[in-house]
């Protein structure tokens, strides 16, 4: 099935109401002071949801939702939020019993809250089941489906409500089954077309329904109470935890009271790592007021996304042959998220890294992120210098330059071998001042004439030294659309490259 990109918008503004009121419900129940993270739609494997559960530490409630959206919904509770709320609802000593019915009795508000949207956008009442605490989270009990058979990735619509001390964080996903994809978002396509005719002065519209259809009274819940809620980017105090797909209403790049927007600091270092483009430069191959596709693939795009966790699965095996160390993926997938919270997934700090444009099908640009320490490291076991330098050397910033040219070919040639057409990428560029290079890229690029991008994300890491490293593509909606019709599914296993085409 194809899906429009305007319905994509429309949901993920859906997700956005629904985790507001979902966050109302929690903060009516504990008094708690939290913000809203990024939402977004993603398209992940569902074994690296598993391994987040696993590696995060999180509890999890699992919901059956049944009606017109069937699916499965998640609520993972971190282990600082669900202390608050246990001690909310149970207060004093909670043995584990009383932990998990509380828990659950939350899950439970909040789920019926965020569900409400949705049962009034598809016309229909949706029932739950009652909330299964999971103490062991695996495929079977998450129950997780692909959005095809030649696929291994699921559809997610995702958000975060985090606390403002900086620790708490609660995840919500709503995973639709697949039998469900084709009504969700043929809904989300008709009322931007409803949308359109109500803003035609000359259109006449024919009579019919005389208002929108609510969901069940069962399904129904009050209104939340009134927060203290900031729009997303511009939480003062809210973290991240190390999910790439996660996000704080902040960041690393929240403007302070006395700076412009992204990108608009006429102010210009000497720094010769920093990212100064000039005004007359084409960033990373894109043209202003470029247009995006209008509707995209999603049998197409899952498989995509699957090509993408191969990819860095493949670069993780480059880090590891260059340097000797063990290095794996952490998570990998397709997200499609509001422009202006890319940037601000990422924690706060200071970042370095390469970026490289690539061209061809598709095109578009690449950033490979390295927080300062693990940038250090790496470097260090790449290429050792005398130990009372401090900081990264010039040699430091070449082999972070020549490791970023080895990660950036295992990433994107499996695409090349699997649509059978050439992606060529330029030599991988050392930023020293990435963080302002990110917003530079995302502004310039995507902002002039896009709301919502798609982004392929995946995180690397090492259990060997602290090293951890975030791998960004962006690329050209119009072109992505293009590969992905070009994308022959029978080829998707054809990801292999020729190491004498790469070196």
């Amino acid at each position: 099935m194809k899906i429009d990109i305007d319905a994509l918008e429309e949901l993920n503004l859906l997700t956005r109401d629904g985790t507001e009121r979902a966050n109302g419900a929690l903060t009516d129940m504990t008094a708690a002071s939290t913000a809203i993270g990024t939402t977004k739609i993603l398209l992940v494997n569902h074994e690296d949801v598993i391994e987040r559960i696993d590696s995060g530490g999180y509890e999890v409630v699992r919901f059956d939702i049944e009606g017109k959206l069937s699916g499965t919904a998640l609520l993972l509770f971190d282990q600082p939020a669900t202390e608050a709320v246990v001690e909310a609802l149970v207060p004093g000593e909670a043995d584990d019993s009383m932990a998990s019915a509380g828990l659950k009795e939350m899950a439970n508000i909040m789920m019926g809250s965020f569900t409400t949207d949705w049962g009034d956008h598809l016309g229909a009442g949706l029932s739950m089941t009652a909330p299964t605490y999971l103490d062991d989270p695996d495929a079977d009990a998450l129950q997780l489906d692909p959005t095809g058979p030649e696929t291994d990735s699921t559809l997610v619509f995702q958000s975060s409500i985090t606390w403002r001390s900086g620790e708490g964080r609660i995840d919500i996903y709503l995973a639709p089954d697949r039998s469900a994809l084709d009504p969700v978002f043929s809904e989300a396509e008709r009322d931007e077309i409803d949308g359109q005719d109500a803003d035609t002065d000359e259109l006449i519209v024919p009579g019919g329904d005389e208002g929108s259809v609510s969901a069940d009274a069962d399904t129904a819940t009050p209104e939340p109470a009134t927060v203290d809620e900031t729009v997303e980017g511009e939480g003062a105090d809210a973290t991240a935890d190390d999910d790439p797909f996660g996000g704080s209403t902040e960041g690393a790049f929240g403007a302070s009271d006395d700076a412009g927007g992204f990108g608009t600091d006429d102010a210009t270092g000497d720094d010769s790592g920093s990212f100064d483009p000039g005004d007359e430069d084409d960033l990373f191959g894109f043209d202003d007021g470029a247009e995006g596709a209008d509707e995209i693939p999603l049998e197409k795009l899952s498989v995509f996304s699957d090509l993408t966790k191969e990819g860095t699965e493949a670069a993780a095996e480059r880090v590891t042959q260059m340097t000797g160390i063990e290095t794996s993926t952490e998570i990998a997938g397709i997200t499609f998220t509001p422009i202006d919270d890319i940037a601000a997934q990422l924690e706060d700090g200071d970042y370095v890294g390469t970026t490289v444009e690539f061209d061809g099908t598709p095109s578009g640009s690449l950033v490979i992120l390295f927080d300062e320490a693990s940038a250090e490291n790496i470097a260090e076991e790449m290429m050792p210098v005398d130990p009372d330098e401090d900081g990264l050397t010039g040699m430091h910033e070449s082999a972070i330059e020549e490791l970023g040219n080895i990660m950036t070919s295992g990433f994107i040639d499996g695409w090349a071998n699997v649509l059978e057409t050439g992606v060529e990428h330029t030599p991988p560029e050392y930023v020293g001042d990435m963080n302002m290079a990110f917003v530079e890229i995302i502004t310039e690029q995507l902002g002039p004439f896009q709301t919502h991008a798609f982004t392929i994300e995946s995180t690397l890491q090492t259990d060997d030294v602290e090293f951890t490293c975030e791998i960004h593509a962006l690329p050209d909606e119009a072109d992505l659309g293009a590969a992905l019709e070009a994308l022959a599914v029978e080829r998707k296993d054809q990801t292999d490259a020729d190491p004498s085409d790469l070196f």
